[in-house]
């Protein structure tokens, strides 16, 4: 039982992992065993562009600014928001993961030298990963596949991927308890 559950961990880790790799490197000149790519290999910036192009990957800010554009200004960047419209599930479903969303873009602009804040922050996010949990409830997989989704997509550069280890370092070593009962925002 160990073992499937730290595969299914492992799992669930790797796509957010290749998803951020992906997203912060470029056009590579040899594949993983150093030969030179054929006339029919595809970069892996041109595979990403296809796929976001074909909408199988959303099509994502890039810039360099960690905050990245927000016209509507609810805490979430434009292009998560619109990714998350996106997403084949409920309403109810949608607005707990722009709750969580809205978490994980606080946690790349967070003051990681303020411990009051970060501690107030690791309530939220334990907030939004109970309610991601309930509203997709009996299959709570789905919501932390969604979360790990939502990870990813949003350190999609490597100024937001830098910034979220940084972040991820700051809170390293704290601890927290999840909350009960009903953590979804109204």
């Amino acid at each position: 039982m160990i073992h499937r559950c730290s595969l299914r961990v492992k799992g669930c880790l790797l796509v957010p992992l290749v998803l951020v790799l992906f997203a912060c490197g470029g056009a590579a000149s040899s594949n993983e065993w150093g030969a030179s790519p054929n006339a029919t290999t595809v970069a892996p910036a041109e595979q990403i562009k296809a796929l976001a192009a074909s909408g199988q990957l959303p099509t994502l800010d890039r810039s360099s600014d960690i905050r990245g554009p927000d016209a509507d200004n609810n805490g979430i960047r434009d292009d998560i928001d619109a990714w998350i419209a996106a997403q084949p599930i409920s309403d109810v479903q949608k607005k707990a993961a722009q709750q969580m969303a809205r978490v994980q873009q606080a946690k790349l602009l967070a003051d990681l030298n303020d411990k009051e804040a970060l501690q107030a922050l690791g309530e939220r996010s334990a907030a939004g990963i109970v309610c991601l949990g309930d509203v997709f409830m009996p299959e709570r997989q789905k919501g932390r596949d969604l979360r790990s989704q939502l990870e990813a997509i949003m350190a999609n550069t490597k100024e937001r991927a830098r910034q979220y280890i940084a972040y991820n370092r700051a809170v390293s070593g704290s601890s927290g308890r999840l909350p009960e009962g009903n953590t979804c925002e109204p």
